[in-house]
């Protein structure tokens, strides 16, 4: 069986094809996906360096964006999308996979049209709670749609919605004693893990630089800052504001723009407290770690997902919440502060609630063989 693979939610994507490759070598990729994560800022996504990684074939895609934030650029965006359909036929001609697998964004919807056209079963997987735009029209026109919570079933009308829960990357599931080698510290005092995520947050980046002085009083905080754009270098600004730290605790902050799978194993081993955005696939990395997180959503994101994710850990004492509009550099203190001292409860909590959520990939190559088969 060949798949053509789309992503816009990239580790979903990656734990999928890792546990592919790992129980069912005669299933052939191809990856369709973005050089750019912000097309108008210029920051580059890092789908193509992971999938070659992985020696599977890259194509770069691009599509208009439903939801632009003007809406003169509609009509644009629309055009786009057309020219986009023809480009997805032609790909589909050449690879001839026999399923086309969706991971979420604007991109599949062309590439959802072109092999519906083509006849080919389209498998969409859904990461979070809240059904997104592009995900919600592809799923008309879908052989079958897998879902990683109950409540996203109840926002579809498809007869075929599978709870498959989401993929997770089997490396991060383990315990590794392989400490990075740039994690120079010899110190034993306890690690605070700040997550922007791939396209980084200015919000938690900002509050974070400001209460630096603090948090390295008593943690060795690894920050996770974001890709550069042609407007910001979240790296380079961090460690401009590193050099007013004290000496000793500069040693005591790392950044990083992306940390790789081997990486966050061992630091969600060895964590004491985590401060991210609550995006889905971030969120269930953690959860399914035990590792006690604040989390400042983004107060946009489409339904207020990212709200909707946190709460649900927050209301069940698996997490703490603070609302972006609260996030000063003495309310991130404070919580962090409260959170590390309470990390035992929330790990209890955890250890209750998530222990199994780990079967994302298995459930979703059965999907995907059903289509293929029948």
């Amino acid at each position: 069986m060949k798949l053509l693979i789309s992503g816009g939610h990239l580790t979903p994507a990656l734990a999928f094809i890792e546990h592919v490759q790992k129980v069912q070598s005669d299933i052939e990729f191809t990856f369709v996906g973005r050089i750019y994560s912000r097309e108008k800022t210029q920051q580059k996504a890092k789908e193509k360096e992971e999938i070659e990684k992985r020696g599977i074939p890259f194509t770069a895609f691009q599509s208009g964006k439903l939801g632009q934030e003007s809406f003169l650029l509609l009509p644009v965006s629309i055009l786009k999308m057309c020219l986009a359909f023809f480009t997805a036929l032609a790909l589909f001609l050449k690879e001839k996979p026999q399923v086309y697998l969706s991971f979420g964004s604007y991109l599949s919807i062309p590439l959802a049209l072109a092999a519906w056209v083509l006849r080919i079963p389209i498998v969409v997987h859904e990461q979070t709670r809240t059904v997104g735009i592009a995900n919600a029209l592809v799923s008309r026109f879908a052989t079958a749609v897998a879902v990683s919570y109950p409540e996203s079933k109840k926002q579809l009308s498809h007869s075929n919605v599978v709870l498959t829960g989401n993929p997770i990357r089997e490396t991060i599931l383990s315990t590794t004693e392989s400490k990075p080698a740039w994690l120079t510290t010899k110190s034993s005092d306890p690690l605070l893990l700040v997550i922007g995520g791939s396209q980084g947050s200015e919000i938690i980046n900002t509050t974070v630089v400001q209460s630096l002085p603090q948090l390295t009083k008593k943690w060795i905080v690894i920050h996770q800052c974001g890709a550069k754009t042609k407007l910001r270098n979240y790296k380079k600004e961090l460690e401009k504001a590193r050099k007013s730290l004290s000496l000793k605790n500069q040693k005591r902050y790392f950044i990083h723009e992306w940390l790789t799978e081997t990486e966050l194993a061992w630091i969600y081993t060895h964590v004491d407290c985590a401060v991210s955005r609550a995006g889905a696939n971030t969120v269930q990395e953690l959860s399914v770690r035990h590792v006690p997180a604040l989390y400042i959503p983004l107060p946009f994101s489409h339904h207020n997902e990212q709200y909707l994710n946190a709460k649900a850990l927050a209301d069940t004492g698996q997490a703490m919440l603070l609302m972006q509009k609260d996030a000063t550099p003495a309310q991130l203190v404070d919580r962090v502060y409260a959170l590390s001292k309470n990390q035992k409860k929330v790990r209890q909590q955890l250890k209750i609630h998530q222990n199994n959520l780990t079967t994302g990939s298995q459930k979703l190559l059965a999907v995907v063989q059903s289509i293929y088969t029948a």
